[in-house]
Order: C-alpha cells, then sequence, then structure tokens
C-alpha cells in the first residue's frame, strides 16, 4: 500500500511525503515513492497520522446490575471508524479469581470480535495467596498494568487502601503500571446521603453528588503511596485542575505521577445536568463546571495532561429509561470514535494545542507509558502501518446518525465539529473507509506490552 500526498503528522514533525506499507509495517516515508503496483490511497490535502491508541475503554462491561449496549465487535468497529487502532481495556477480577484467571476469562470474552487491535489492564479487586509471583508472571504473560478503583463499595470493582498499597509495594519492581479511578469514597457517600436527606435525588443532582475535591482527594492520595513505594502511578479520567496540580507539583519533586483526561472534560460542562436530557452525561467523575473546564484546557496546554482516554462506556439511553433516581444509574457513556474530531475540533483549530500536541496526547504516549512503543503510536520505519487519513476541511454538525456504537446516541449530539476520518489502517489493512466498517471481527490482534519504562518522555 502506497499512500500519496498526505501530510504526515509523527512525534518528530510535519511534512509532506509519501508513506510506504509493507508486510503490515511501515516501510518508507519520504517525497516521490513511486507506485510500483501497490494499492494507492490518494490524501492529497489530507492529514496522515498515527492510529489513535485509546488507553481506556470499557466495551461488555458487566456491572452486576448492567451490562453495556457495546460489545467488542460493535466497539471495536465504532473505535476503527473513530481512527483508533489500538485500544486497551479491563479484565475484572472477580472474586476467589486469580490474576491469570482473570485475564483468560476476559481473553476469551473478546477472542474472535476485535476489528482492530487491543490490550488489557487487569482491574485488580484483591490479592490472593502468592500474588506477587503471579503479578511478576502477568508481566512475562503482557500484562503491564492494573487499574483499581477508590469507590464502588457496593460493586465488584472498589478496592481498599490496604491492598492498593501493597499492590504498589510491589508494582513499581515489577515493571507494573497501576491506574487509579480517583474518588474519595466516604465524600461521595458523605454527600449522597445529605442529598437523599433532602430529597435532590433528581438526575439534576448527579454532578452535585460527587464533588471534585473528593477526587483531589484521592491523587494526593495515590501520590503519597508513590512516594512511599517508589512506584509509578498513572491517574485515570481526571476532571479536575486542582487533581492535575498535585500531580505537577509531584512530579517536580521525583514523585512520577501521570495524568490522564477525556474530550468529555474538554467540550461538555455541568450546565447539562440542568437541562432536558441529563441522561445523556452520566458518567463518573462527573463534568464540571464551565471555570474547572476553562481551567483544566490550561493545563492540557501547559503540557501536564499526558495522554487522552475516551472512558468509552456504551450504555444505550434505552437501558436508564424510567431511571429518574441519580442513586440508581449505571454511569458510562459512549465516546470511542469521538476523541480525534474533538480534541482536534476544540483543541488544534482553537488553537489551544498544536497538532504535534494531540499525536501526542492520542497517540505516542499512551503508547509509551502502557509498553506499546516503539510499535504503535508514530509513524517511522519500523512501527505497525497503523495510520489514519484525516480530512481536516469538513465542517458539519456531529450526529449519533453517522456513529456505530451500539449505544445509539451521542453526549456530543449537535456540537460543531472541523475534520473527519476517511481511512484507517491497522497493521496495513484498511479497518474503516469513508464512512463504512471494514475491518473483520477476529482481525484484532492481542498486543503484549512491555513492562513501564521510567525513563520515558511524555513531551
Amino acid at each position: 500500500m502506497l499512500i500519496k500526498g498526505g501530510r504526515v503528522v509523527s512525534a518528530a514533525g510535519e511534512h509532506v511525503a509519501d508513506v510506504l506499507v509493507r508486510d503490515g509495517k511501515i516501510a518508507d516515508i519520504r517525497v516521490g515513492i513511486p507506485a510500483a503496483g501497490q494499492e494507492v490511497i490518494d490524501a492529497t490535502g489530507k492529514l496522515v497520522l498515527p492510529g489513535v491508541v485509546d488507553p481506556h475503554t470499557h466495551f461488555a462491561l458487566d456491572t452486576g446490575t448492567a451490562r453495556t449496549a457495546d460489545d467488542f465487535a460493535s466497539g471495536s468497529a465504532s473505535a476503527a471508524a473513530g481512527g483508533v487502532t489500538t485500544y486497551l481495556d479491563f479484565a475484572l477480577q472477580r472474586p476467589g479469581q486469580t490474576f491469570q484467571q482473570a485475564l483468560q476469562a476476559r481473553l476469551a470474552e473478546i477472542d474472535e470480535k476485535s476489528v482492530v487491535d487491543y490490550g488489557i489492564h487487569l482491574n485488580i479487586t484483591h490479592l490472593p495467596d502468592g500474588w506477587e509471583d503471579h503479578l511478576a508472571d502477568l508481566v512475562k504473560e503482557g500484562v503491564t498494568s492494573a487499574k483499581v478503583y477508590t469507590t464502588y463499595k457496593d460493586q465488584p470493582f472498589y478496592v481498599n487502601d490496604w491492598t492498593w498499597y501493597r499492590l504498589m509495594e510491589r508494582s513499581g519492581k515489577a515493571g507494573f503500571l497501576v491506574q487509579v479511578h480517583a474518588e474519595n469514597d466516604d465524600i461521595l457517600e458523605g454527600k449522597k446521603q445529605e442529598l437523599v436527606q433532602a430529597g435532590k435525588t433528581s438526575l439534576a443532582y448527579h454532578g452535585v453528588a460527587r464533588p471534585p475535591v473528593a477526587e483531589a482527594e484521592a491523587v494526593a492520595r495515590g501520590l503519597t503511596f508513590s512516594r512511599a513505594t517508589g512506584s509509578p502511578v498513572y491517574f485515570v479520567h481526571l476532571s479536575n485542575p486542582l487533581s492535575v496540580d498535585l500531580v505537577k507539583e509531584a512530579r517536580e519533586r521525583g514523585t512520577l505521577g501521570m495524568v490522564e483526561t477525556c474530550p468529555h472534560f474538554l467540550v461538555l460542562d455541568d450546565s447539562v445536568y440542568q437541562g432536558p436530557d441529563p441522561q445523556r452525561y452520566l458518567m463518573t467523575p462527573p463534568l464540571r463546571e464551565a471555570a474547572m473546564q476553562a481551567a483544566l484546557w490550561g493545563r492540557v496546554t501547559e503540557g501536564h495532561v499526558h495522554s487522552m482516554g475516551s472512558d468509552h462506556c456504551g450504555f444505550s439511553l434505552a437501558q436508564r429509561s424510567g431511571v429518574t433516581d441519580f442513586t440508581k444509574v449505571s454511569p458510562g457513556i459512549p465516546g470511542v470514535e469521538t476523541s480525534l474530531p474533538l480534541l482536534y475540533s476544540f483543541g488544534v483549530r482553537r488553537k489551544r494545542i498544536t497538532i504535534l500536541d494531540m499525536v501526542r496526547l492520542l497517540s505516542t504516549n499512551p503508547a509509551k507509558i502502557f509498553g506499546l512503543w516503539p510499535r504503535k503510536g508514530d509513524l517511522a520505519r519500523g512501527f505497525d502501518a497503523d495510520i489514519v487519513v484525516f480530512d481536516p476541511a469538513p465542517e458539519r454538525v456531529l450526529s449519533a446518525a453517522e456513529l456505530h456504537s451500539q449505544a445509539g446516541y451521542s453526549p456530543y449530539e449537535g456540537l460543531s465539529v472541523v475534520g473527519k476520518v476517511t481511512a484507517t489502517i491497522c497493521r496495513g489493512e484498511v479497518v474503516y473507509q469513508d464512512g463504512t466498517v471494514l475491518g473483520k471481527p477476529g482481525f484484532g490482534e492481542f498486543q503484549r506490552c512491555k513492562p513501564f519504562d521510567r525513563t520515558i518522555a511524555l513531551r
């Protein structure tokens, strides 16, 4: 395959060039590569970008009371349509399971379903006998990260502080990266009870019920554990600029903390909870006030946010039909297909970030952080041919009708966006082109991640 005449954007810079693909790898990037019998994709006037590496998805998520409308077939198809060539999902450790049992159960669930490549994070909930050796075995098997939840005590995800701290005592030495859903559960519970007692249980109070201080406190706790143990820590979906500041300050003292945020915190604010359709915006942490959103953009612009995850969790609106009490909601929104156009529209086009910053946040840094570099996350000789052809010209109003998630709606419905994915190529195969998903379920391969490398440069 030859991708001809586009503006190639890589970690090294941007320039007009051709990209030659051979045997699923990038064979050459330069001006004037002759077309010698290859399939040719004309990228004139378009951007040629590294495939998006989405570090945070929840396909086929089962909370015990609800299951997302998106499974791995529909979720990965939506990913392909959004320029995502690799995503990282989660294997929940159920009661009584070892780490390996949780992993194998999830891999069996994904088997022969994914349209694009994928990696796995564990979701550790307890430390079984012999867990130290099991952790080392996980790393050898290419699973080098796990998430812990500091909230949801009434669901199967929660892990207590003692378990979290013990895990971090070992994780850094094992080359394992601990991720944290950071919200102080006691603060959330106290606020919930206060609202319930006042009769304020409508969905309009979803945001109020999870105050930003709950996030910042749990981030501070995670940074304390990181400093005490020497193990790195990665905070998922941060919504509060104070949380980002705490990580920045800790990094300046030598603590290796990393920040992920999500497009929804950058393009939506909590005013939607007072609107007619609050059920479209029920994620955790919740959306914040407009002033916080602006401040969070400032942290992104300054380079204190390291990666961008969609936190795609495709519950349908039908699954929320009749639910009017914020305490009864299974939170989560679809978004894997929209991260690239949203970050381009609201970041690059509004001059909050450069196109190189966008590539760093969506592709290069996630690949580096989660051990997929130098195979994924960039356009360079020898990398997997994971490529997005992106037309920066079209302007449109975003509609769920154009998307591929089985959730059947988008929280971004009605936003004006610029740019469109015209082709997504995964390991040299066109998996999406001009509105149609071409990739077949089962084409996507499990990607073994390397141990976390604390020397990686994220700028």
